[in-house]
């Protein structure tokens, strides 16, 4: 009889899922050679082929599709039940994932996480800085500390705050500009995950694609290179602000004010950790 490894099926759901072996390794955060030994592995031990390598990437075979199909039912039902374990724990202590941006990270949470672990000692909280979206049904985090105007429909938490967007440039970049619009000058642009952003859906429409003269996945990149010269970027209030080096060249404006919200999962609002932090969070940096 043959007999299914799940540790190496998780690296298979995981090259499925994302396409690719380097993407795989990437989000397993080991590396592609690792991944392809597992793949080999399993299909070794099943005497079967999973996938074809295509030009667009690994593609599932078809006799590995139906297999897969089933594997995820699996798997998300042991997401399910770890889930539904962990919103049952009592204890203050133990481990907390917390997903937020690294612009959040720099400008508004460093006290706040510091005095939550002056309150709860035992709770170590693993801060994960991205401005992908992780998936907290797959318990990627247990909190998510997010700018959005509509949190995904299978999450809860709450509003935080409001997040305003300003134009920030340096001084001496402003001296340079010329007298035409603030939009024809040269600007920051954004790059991947930020690209599908509101405000990064706002500006891919109103800043013409020639003015743009540098891209950034993350607004704490793009304050950087602001600061150093490169042109004007756009940026949330409390990081522009914050800068020891730029001028605000333009009024933050309402149209691209975004929510922040601090999220969990359903099953996650009893967990006495998950339940703690998004206490303290929420009184640190709530609006009433």
């Amino acid at each position: 009889m043959q007999h299914i490894n799940w540790d190496n099926l998780r690296y298979v759901l995981m090259v499925a899922n994302k396409g690719s072996i380097a993407a795989a390794a990437r989000e397993l955060e080991v590396n592609r050679t690792t991944v392809l030994r597992r793949i080999n592995t399993f299909q070794e031990d099943l005497n079967c082929r999973i996938f074809d390598r295509g030009d667009s990437g690994y593609v599932l075979t078809a006799e590995a599709e139906k297999m897969i199909d089933a594997a995820r039912e699996v798997e998300n039902t042991l997401f399910d039940m770890q889930r539904q374990i962990a919103g049952h724990e009592l204890k203050l202590e133990g481990e907390l994932r917390v997903t937020t941006t690294d612009s959040f990270i720099l400008s508004m949470l460093g006290p706040h996480l510091a005095s939550f672990r002056e309150k709860h000692p035992y709770i170590v909280i693993d801060l994960l800085a991205t401005n992908n979206v992780l998936d907290l049904h797959r318990r990627d985090a247990d909190v998510a500390i997010r700018p959005t105007r509509q949190p995904e429909s299978n999450l809860v938490g709450r509003r935080l705050c409001d997040v305003e967007f300003g134009v920030y440039a340096a001084p001496e970049f402003v001296h340079t500009m010329s007298d035409q619009s603030v939009f024809d000058q040269r600007w920051i642009g954004f790059a991947d995950s930020l690209v599908t952003t509101p405000v990064g859906t706002w500006f891919d429409a109103t800043i013409p694609a020639a003015n743009i003269c540098l891209r950034c996945d993350s607004f704490v990149a793009m304050r950087v290179v602001a600061e150093a010269g490169m042109g004007l970027a756009l940026l949330p209030v409390f990081l522009g602000d914050d800068s020891q080096t730029l001028v605000r060249v333009q009024a933050p404006t309402r149209e691209l004010a975004t929510g922040l919200w601090i999220l969990t999962h359903p099953d996650l609002v009893r967990s006495a950790r998950v339940h703690a932090f998004v206490d303290h969070i929420s009184a640190a940096l709530g609006s009433p």
